[in-house]
């Protein structure tokens, strides 16, 4: 890890630059790129903006992860809860993104699987026969068979979910032999929680192993079942690679997707809908935007410009 990923950990962690962070959220051009809204309603204003101007589609994710205390968990379900009504009011796709530690996985398994089960009958009830999906994040190697188990629990039973699955761990393709069988959704990250025990070795490695997913994915046996591929990057070398395979294999355009976190690389998002193919951002909301967008800036040091804009900038998302 970088000296300058350690410095912006150790400001999303400080509770002193979040509350005044998080105080001047309005004004703060850091927020308004990474973030999509302090509520419900003003990501989905967002994610209506972003659609009706550039075809560009949303998963919305409620900011909170880790949690522990029965009432903050309980309020995350219930925000989550609140998107899928909006998001169905508003006519869009009801698409959202759910960590399983902000729904009760830190409390008990089985509240964390009553908790998913009632954000995914939620997503059914409001779904408007678009790409409707509550996705399961994978967080860090602690949870991820949890993670997986849950997806497939809920998936016999029905329910729209999808699960997010990172390349960079050895084990992926056995999981996506089974998921590419079902009619579901899945998105392919490279991963964020490295585990050299468990992972491929080196960029090189995960980046090859991203593509070694990805040809599963894109195979005739997925597209068969109904399967719905995501892939989530931003490395265009890779998305160049996904777009000759899928010509190679017969997938049309709009048959998969390209996901990418919101405000990173709108000009490549813009790009692939001139071609003619799936965007969807991650689209985060909620009044907790400080470690998120501050990560965002570690992840990526040409993102600091940001950071020194944010006390007196209205940045735009495509400016």
């Amino acid at each position: 890890m970088s000296l300058f990923q350690r410095i912006t950990i150790a400001l999303a962690r400080s509770p002193m630059m979040g509350r005044s962070m998080r105080a001047m959220a309005a004004r703060s051009s850091l927020a308004r790129r990474f973030v999509g809204g302090a509520d419900v309603e003003a990501a989905v204003q967002t994610a209506l903006r972003l659609r009706a101007a550039h075809g560009i589609r949303a998963s919305l994710f409620y900011l909170g992860e880790y949690v522990a205390d029965p009432a903050a968990i309980e309020y995350n379900v219930a925000q989550a809860i609140d998107a899928c009504d909006a998001l169905g009011r508003a006519g869009l796709d009801v698409h959202v993104s759910v960590d399983p530690t902000a729904i009760g996985y830190m409390d008990s398994d089985a509240r964390g699987e009553d908790n998913a089960r009632r954000i995914a009958a939620a997503v059914s009830r409001a779904a408007r026969g678009g790409q409707d999906w509550m996705v399961l994040d994978m967080e860090d190697a602690a949870i991820r068979d949890r993670t997986c188990a849950l997806h497939r629990s809920l998936q016999e039973t029905g329910l729209p979910v999808g699960l997010t699955l990172q390349a960079r761990r050895r084990r992926t393709p056995e999981d996506l032999t089974w998921a590419i069988r079902q009619r579901t959704s899945l998105r392919l990250v490279k991963g964020a929680f490295p585990e050299r025990a468990l992972d491929h070795a080196g960029r090189a490695g995960i980046d090859q192993a991203y593509l070694d997913a990805a040809s599963i994915m894109l195979s005739r046996e997925a597209r068969d079942a109904g399967f719905h591929p995501v892939f989530g990057t931003h490395d265009d070398r890779l998305a160049g690679a996904i777009m000759a395979l899928a010509r190679e294999r017969g997938w049309p355009p709009d048959g998969f997707e390209f996901e990418m976190l919101y405000g990173v690389r709108p000009d490549w998002q813009l790009a692939l809908r001139g071609l003619g193919y799936n965007v969807r951002v991650y689209l985060p909301f909620g009044g907790d935007w400080w470690p998120y967008a501050i990560r965002r800036v570690g992840e990526n040091p040409r993102n600091a410009w940001l950071l020194a804009r944010s006390l007196t900038s209205d940045g735009h998302y495509f400016s």
